[in-house]
């Protein structure tokens, strides 16, 4: 079973796709090692309503993957990385796209 974080931002597009850009060179030990890091995307309609129901009206959408699963360096602990590189007012994170993180 493969393990990711769902992340809904208020970025458009080309700033999230900047600010992913330095979140992923700020930490070449974890990507593509430990996680997938993927390219920032316009949310379906099915998101953008998860994403508000967890509290953040989205205009992005990216996502992490687990490559490594020895985890070491655990889910929780990458989403407080999103969070301390995006703004925690800007991002929120959903384990398997369910579960808020």
């Amino acid at each position: 079973m493969s393990i990711h974080i769902s992340c809904y931002t208020t970025y458009n597009i080309s700033e999230l796709q900047e600010k992913l850009n330095l979140f992923a060179a700020k930490y070449p030990c974890a990507f593509p090692a430990q996680y997938y890091l993927s390219s920032g995307f316009i949310p379906h309609p099915i998101q953008r309503e998860v994403a508000i129901y967890c509290g953040l009206v989205p205009c992005s959408y990216f996502f992490i993957s687990v490559n490594n699963k020895a985890l070491d360096i655990s889910t929780d602990e990458m989403a407080d990385m999103v969070r301390e590189a995006l703004g925690a007012d800007n991002v929120i994170a959903l384990l398997n796209g369910e579960d808020l993180i």
